[in-house]
């Protein structure tokens, strides 16, 4: 499965089809190996979420197409046959004679007719394309929300699952440690050079961390299984995301300075689908207002008739006719419908802004809330990062002191938890500002074409 690395979102999804004909096929097998772009291109392709979100994009085009078919001609064809149950019948004659009686028609009668039909003026219909428009539009920004949410969500999931593997690392690591420390405590004991209290201590801490090593290794599976979700690929396709925490440390400087320097709002998208919403509103009335303009529609009907007294077509004589026609129709008195219809719009507007600006206000303090932690997060990797070294150092110490007898095993077992401590603090902190940096660029509305562009 190399052959997928650093391959294109075609690729990636071809590479996963083809592991999961291996994995039906063979029982060894190589895991597919995805770094977080991947992870993302991946996501934006196969989620239904981003999917039912690109159907209602193609839905709304096909509305506007309905809409705007209206404006070409209406064609029709119509054919009836009549059998008269008893002609009609009317009296005739001269005043000086006795009327006689006269039967209309025959007993069967054929037509067939062709009608077309074409609106000249139609100013309702024309502002309704426009309308459907921005249905459009507010579709795709929909989507487009859809996808910088779907980012957020992958990024989140991604980092925790290098969160938890970090986890299990520092836990595996202080296992190995207790179980050393355990096994020496434990020779120094049979040898008589440390105490039954300081075996039994050191016998508890190892066997006390066996459960937490069972509960991070359940995190990284809880973990991987949310991201494959997410991804919208079978959970039990074997895949090995790449990637550590301590990668992201040397880009945050860099990163922060940018973000906090481009904290603008034009490219949010809860923002753009209020002024989108504003648009639909402000054309709604112009709609609105068109009802008042009259309406000129175009009408041509041409046809065949025959009348005979029986069923013989082949003796028919078909006689044509057509007729053209304009019809106009001029709006008088609609009982108030549309003005009470402007008072609606103008209402709706102003609850639109109202929201528009409460709504900003809010993401304005989020954005805010997320440098904030940010910087905070900066601080503390720098400063988590410095006890890890001096933890470890803190370590070696006891340890060596332990040996030659002038420290405790209390003292050892501290600085020992202490380093675990600081190993999960420093991971947390990375962790912390890459969240915050996930979470800032979904309020800002970076573009999503931006990510899964890299094939690192």
């Amino acid at each position: 499965m190399k052959i997928c690395l650093g391959t294109r979102r075609v690729k990636l999804i071809a590479c996963i089809a083809i592991a999961m004909f291996v994995s039906r096929n063979s029982k060894a097998q190589d895991s597919l190996r995805l770094s977080l772009n991947e992870v993302l291109e991946i996501a934006l392709s196969d989620n239904p979420t981003i999917q039912v979100a690109d159907q209602e994009i193609e839905l709304k085009r096909y509305v506007k197409k309905e809409t705007i078919a209206g404006l070409f001609p209406d064609i029709s064809a119509s054919g009836v046959m009549q059998d008269a149950l008893k002609l009609q019948s009317m009296k005739m004659g001269m005043e000086d004679q006795e009327p006689m009686i006269i039967k209309m028609g025959q007993k069967y009668t054929m037509n067939a007719t062709f009608n077309l039909s074409l609106p000249l003026v139609a100013p309702q219909l024309w502002k309704t394309i426009k309308l459907n428009q921005k249905d459009v539009e507010l579709a795709m920004e929909v989507a487009r929300s859809s996808k910088i949410d779907m980012v957020n969500q992958v990024k989140n999931a991604y980092y925790s699952l290098l969160l938890a593997k970090d986890a299990y690392k520092a836990l595996s690591a202080s296992y190995k440690t207790a179980e050393m420390n355990a096994q020496f405590v434990t020779s120094n004991y049979e040898q008589g050079l440390a105490s039954e209290y300081d075996k039994l201590v050191a016998d508890v801490q190892f066997r006390n961390i066996k459960p937490q090593m069972v509960n991070g290794e359940n995190a990284v599976k809880l973990a991987i299984l949310n991201l494959k979700v997410l991804m919208g690929v079978d959970v039990n396709q074997p895949i090995i995301f790449t990637g550590e925490l301590d990668n992201y440390e040397t880009e945050m400087l860099s990163d922060y300075m940018y973000l906090k320097n481009d904290t603008s709002l034009v490219d949010n998208s809860v923002i753009k689908q209020f002024d989108i919403q504003a648009e639909q509103i402000r054309e709604s009335e112009k709609i609105n207002k068109m009802g008042y303009v009259p309406t000129l529609a175009l009408g041509l009907n041409y046809g065949w008739q025959a009348m005979h007294k029986d069923l013989r077509m082949k003796n028919y004589d078909w006689f044509p006719g057509s007729v053209l026609s304009f019809s106009l129709s001029v709006p008088i008195f609609d009982g108030g419908k549309k003005y009470y219809k402007t008072k609606q719009n103008n209402i709706s507007y102003g609850n639109l802004l109202l929201q528009r600006e409460n709504t900003v206000r809010q993401l304005e303090l989020s954005v805010q809330n997320s440098l904030d932690n940010i910087s905070t997060a900066i601080e503390q990797v720098t400063s988590n990062k410095e006890s890890v070294i001096q933890a470890d150092k803190a370590y070696s110490i006891s340890q060596k002191r332990y040996a030659v007898g002038s420290g405790t095993l209390l003292e050892m077992n501290t600085s020992e938890t202490a380093l675990t401590q600081a190993r999960l603090q420093y991971a947390q902190s990375i962790y912390d500002y890459l969240a915050a940096k996930a979470n800032l660029e979904a309020t800002l509305g970076r573009p999503v074409t931006q990510y899964g562009n890299s094939d690192n």
